[in-house]
């Protein structure tokens, strides 16, 4: 590898650890403002009247906030874009499915969660046009329609079917012989299966048991990114990542239970 070549290489890798962190940095903020102002996620699972309700009475702050969790889903996009370059030396078709896939359920997470900042304000609007009930019940049978479209066919299912794809085809990849992150890779795999299994939540009875997985999947997935991360900067030019030492493991482990504990109680 040449010297120019390297400093490309390196570069890539510093990109991919920043892009990474900054997309966990805005998630957890918007995740965690949305729970505050607009009882987020379970607002989702409710009834058009009152999720239009609430957004009304906080309309400001989950724009925001929504808005913020779209622009960091952009950069996880280019996280994932660039990362491959990092992974090259387990180029495959694995990687080839993981980084198209990672891709994927970036874009569609943004498509769902730009609908609060610049179509739901529409629909409230409309409701509140018409004087008594008629503008609210016009109002929510189109709500619905988009909810359930860009909410929970595209937000959600093929969403989430992407990022499964996504976070199994990186844990083969890290399972690759010129990386051999075998128990990492394992862990990266076992999370994308338990988001395949989260998303027939949605279909309630026994299956709203599985709710709980929403909140443990992607605690660990961003857990599992932020390792990426610091393996990423950390390798020399001669590794595509790092190895795991214990130290940021159990720092790592940490912070993922601090995400998925609070939410569980």
């Amino acid at each position: 590898m040449t010297r120019s070549e390297s400093n490309i290489l390196r570069s890539h890798k510093r990109f991919t650890a920043c892009a990474i962190v900054l997309f966990i940095c805005g998630s957890l903020v918007a995740y965690f403002g949305l729970g505050q102002v607009f009882d987020f996620p379970d607002i989702l699972r409710r009834s058009p009247e009152e999720i239009l309700l609430k957004f009304k009475a906080n309309a400001p702050l989950v724009r925001a906030f929504y808005y913020l969790f779209a622009i960091s889903h952009l950069v996880l996009a280019a996280a994932v874009l660039v990362s491959a370059r990092a992974l090259k030396a387990a180029d495959g078709p694995w990687l080839t499915l993981a980084i198209a896939s990672g891709v994927t359920y970036a874009l569609t997470q943004t498509i769902g969660f730009l609908r609060w900042p610049f179509l739901v304000p529409q629909f409230a609007d409309m409701a509140t046009a018409v004087e008594g009930s008629a503008g609210l019940a016009a109002t929510l049978p189109i709500l619905e329609a988009f909810h359930r479209y860009a909410g929970i066919a595209i937000g959600e299912n093929l969403s989430f079917w992407a990022m499964s794809i996504w976070l199994i085809g990186m844990g083969i990849t890290l399972r690759h012989p010129s990386i051999e992150h075998r128990t990492i890779g394992g862990i990266w795999i076992a999370t994308g299966c338990a988001v395949i299994v989260y998303t027939f939540e949605q279909f309630g009875g026994p299956f709203s048991l599985l709710a709980p997985l929403l909140l443990t999947t992607h605690g660990t997935a961003y857990g599992l990114l932020l390792l990426f991360a610091w393996s990423t900067l950390k390798s020399s030019d001669a590794e595509p990542v790092a190895e795991n030492h214990p130290i940021p493991l159990a720092l790592v482990s940490l912070f993922s239970a601090a995400i998925i504990i609070p939410g569980m109680i």
